[in-house]
């Protein structure tokens, strides 16, 4: 069963609330004989549903047995870890030695969190593209440590492995690593054509495209050769379903870098090379491309970049629910009112609410020393803090704005309260304009 047919087996399920009472008992890990007791019905009823249950999910193995945990079960839950592992109780991280996250949290790790922007990309970079007209660009953003890279990996590996497609990882980070490729824009594409170029060869033995400078016209702009050089001689040969991943937009972002010009290409291949516009049939690879809001304040940024291109996934904070959930995973059996405090000091932003859990469940820190060194350089947060300090000493303007909305005033500057709110430093909602978390209010209150 592939992710589409996983999916609509799943859509179907919500028409049979008790049989999908039944599925998640089952993905618990209990008996046949533990869900009757605990829906008060009849085994017999319970083993008609889950056997309902395996054949609407295309479990097929034969030498199933009655009663407890048989091989249908197994790939019952294989099929789930798979494709919706949130619904999968992992047993218990005992006997696992947990490490603080710092960056990209590792494929192997149980700590990764899947939240809906994850099922989105999924379903986006794995639709039939035979009757789209196009082929999927997404956007993921949000500001730093919000899990970004880490869902790029967890895309790229799902494709892989689950969906049999050939992706490309290009992450722009290393692409320009000389300072010289961020001022001149045809070196810049060079190394951005070869990195791809480089990246689909590694997954497709077969593919040997010709050096760049065989096909590079120094008469045509540099922006036209890139996009000919991968239609041509990578997108076009590979005849599977195929994605290009693009960690580390932010890299060139900046009015002293090269961001015009490289993000025009990016708008040029959506809308002429993604799209049916005219009797070539679509060879373009689907893309995904992941870029940081938290410079915007900065670089001066006024409005979202590759506005309305694509299909945008903004990653959220984790809710209660979802802090819960990972409190659980760290070994602490914590309540829902245990969560809350948590949630008003630093809200649900993934890095923090991690550290937080590894210093309660791994320092033996307890809340009230988490609490009173939450501001301090050296503490938990410290580094975090820094980083939202220098963003708001980059101008008067910025300060100026948020240090009125910091006493509860207004400001009127919408431009600054854009840049504010995509570095994460005050939400927007119905409520109004106030500081994102307790955690900043404490910490930018003493440095006022």
């Amino acid at each position: 069963m592939n992710y589409q047919q996983f999916l609509q087996a799943l859509e179907k399920l919500k028409r049979a609330p008790k049989r999908e009472a039944v599925l998640r008992m089952l993905l618990r890990g209990l008996t046949a004989e533990e869900i009757a007791d605990e829906m008060g019905t009849h085994p017999g009823t319970v083993r008609k549903q889950i056997s309902q249950l395996y054949e609407d999910f295309g479990v097929s193995s034969s030498n199933d047995l009655p009663g407890e945990r048989s091989s249908k079960r197994g790939e019952f839950i294989n099929l789930f870890t798979k494709y919706k592992p949130e619904w999968v109780e992992l047993e218990s991280l005992d006997s696992l030695q947990i490490r603080p996250l710092n960056g990209i949290v590792p494929l192997d790790s149980p700590l990764y969190l899947p939240r809906k922007a994850d099922e989105r990309c999924r379903q986006a970079l794995t639709a039939d593209r035979s009757d789209r007209g196009s082929v999927p660009f997404i956007r993921i953003k949000g500001s730093q440590g919000m899990g970004k890279s880490s869902l790029l990996i967890r895309l790229r590996n799902f494709l892989e492995r689950e969906e049999n497609q050939v992706v490309g990882f290009v992450d722009l980070a290393e692409v320009t690593q000389d300072p010289e490729v961020l001022t001149d824009i045809n070196l810049l594409l060079k190394r951005f054509t070869q990195a791809i170029a480089d990246a689909f060869s590694e997954s497709v033995a077969t593919l040997n495209p010709p050096l760049l400078t065989e096909d590079w016209p120094p008469e045509r702009s540099s922006g036209l050769n890139c996009s000919n050089y991968l239609e041509k001689h990578i997108f076009e040969p590979i005849q599977t379903p195929k994605t290009l991943l693009i960690d580390g937009i932010d890299e060139i972002l900046g009015p002293d870098k090269l961001q015009n010009p490289f993000l025009k290409l990016l708008r040029s291949w959506n809308e002429q090379r993604m799209k049916v516009v005219s009797q070539s049939p679509i060879v373009w690879a689907s893309m995904a491309i992941a870029y940081s809001t938290e410079p915007y304040p900065e670089l001066d940024i006024k409005g979202s970049i590759l506005q309305n291109v694509g299909l945008e996934v903004e990653l959220p904070e984790f809710n209660a629910e979802e802090i819960l959930k990972l409190a659980n995973k760290y070994c602490l059996e914590w309540s829902q009112e245990q969560v809350k405090p948590l949630m008003e000091l630093i809200g649900g932003h993934p890095t923090l609410v991690n550290q937080a859990l590894y210093q309660i469940s791994q320092q033996g820190m307890s809340w009230d020393q988490l609490l009173s060194n939450a501001t301090s350089p050296t503490g938990p947060f410290g580094d975090h803090l820094l980083k939202k300090f220098s963003i708001l000493n980059q101008t008067k303007d910025l300060k100026h704005c948020f240090d009125q909305i910091l006493r509860g005033g207004s400001c009127h500057d919408d431009i600054a309260k854009f840049q504010l709110e995509k570095a994460g430093l005050i939400k927007i909602d119905n409520e109004g304009v106030q500081v994102r978390f307790k955690l900043y209010q404490n910490y930018f209150s003493k440095s006022a």
